[in-house]
């Protein structure tokens, strides 16, 4: 069963289905970013275009992380993921840098992931070693950079992800299906943020939709997602197409949880469990305990 602070969180949630303007859904999302006050050990230090780093205590210089904010392509912002950012970088001892991006509608596909680009770049100067993470639409923009910065990025782990944007996922299995059991998700979200983000183009684009993307050659996955959540196929289905594409693709899932729990580390129990988890692979693979990692073939060989 959830534990009592993830009750008294759901019990925050609105009930309502009305759907809510931009402005009032980007306040809200700034009053998330606000509250977070820091964390012991790690420095909060905010770029002048908006974005962060997060540096540990004694920050190791082979690995930084990547952290891609979501909502939805057009809300959100690199403040509201502090918390898990800091525990990530305690876990990890690793910088993370979190992207402020060009958001939809004023700038659509392909702003968002250009800038997204740009920041992996500029964490690569800063580490040999870049691990990509991202949570909900920003697990979508963190897919995107893997298949761009193929070859380049040490591991991807995507959380809660939207890695389907076609119009008729909208209407048909957990979308529909998790109706019940979804807290934060509603009904209008989904054609909405493809609307904002999309406008004519098509969702056929495997940047836009990773689940229709050739996935060959990606580096090492965890893929978090709730049961409990309308994006559960999404994950359920990257999954699937990495497994068939020979990549080394972990699932976590969750009962329960809200979409992108995760984010609340620090203070939720099993966000913070879901954070030790993530810190534990990024941990694994940088160390090249995978299933085609050097450490692994350095036993003993047979006369």
């Amino acid at each position: 069963m959830p534990s009592n602070t993830f009750d008294q969180i759901v019990g925050l949630f609105g009930d309502s289905d009305e759907p809510v303007d931009l402005a009032t859904e980007r306040a809200n999302a700034a009053t998330v970013g606000a509250l977070y006050q820091g964390a012991p050990g790690v420095v909060d230090e905010l770029m002048a275009d908006g974005s962060y780093l997060m540096t540990p205590e004694e920050p190791r210089e082979d690995l930084v992380i990547l952290l891609v904010h979501g909502g939805g392509f057009r809300s959100g912002n690199a403040a509201m993921v502090r918390r898990l950012a800091a525990a990530l970088a305690s876990g990890t001892r690793a910088r993370v840098v979190l992207p402020e991006y060009r958001l939809a509608p004023e700038n659509p596909y392909p702003a968002a992931i250009t800038d997204c680009l740009e920041a992996f770049d500029h964490a690569a100067t800063l580490a040999p070693n870049v691990v990509v993470i991202g949570e909900s639409a920003g697990a979508n923009l963190a897919a995107a950079v893997l298949l761009q910065r193929r070859g380049q990025a040490l591991a991807g782990v995507l959380l809660c992800g939207v890695f389907d944007l076609r119009e008729e996922r909208f209407h048909t299995g957990s979308w529909v299906e998790r109706a019940d059991t979804e807290y934060l998700l509603k009904a209008h979200l989904g054609p909405q943020m493809r609307i904002d983000y999309l406008g004519t183009r098509s969702a056929d684009d495997p940047l836009v939709s990773p689940v229709l993307a050739d996935l060959r050659g990606l580096p090492p996955l965890l893929i978090q997602v709730s049961s409990a959540e309308r994006l559960l196929d999404d994950s359920l289905n990257l999954t699937t197409a990495a497994a068939r594409a020979g990549v080394d693709v972990e699932l976590d899932v969750w009962p329960h949880m809200f979409h992108c729990w995760q984010i609340v580390a620090g203070f939720l129990p099993e966000a913070t469990e879901a954070a030790t988890r993530i810190a534990a692979f990024v941990n694994r693979v940088a160390e090249g305990r995978v299933v085609d990692g050097a450490t692994l073939s350095t036993g003993p060989v047979i006369p």
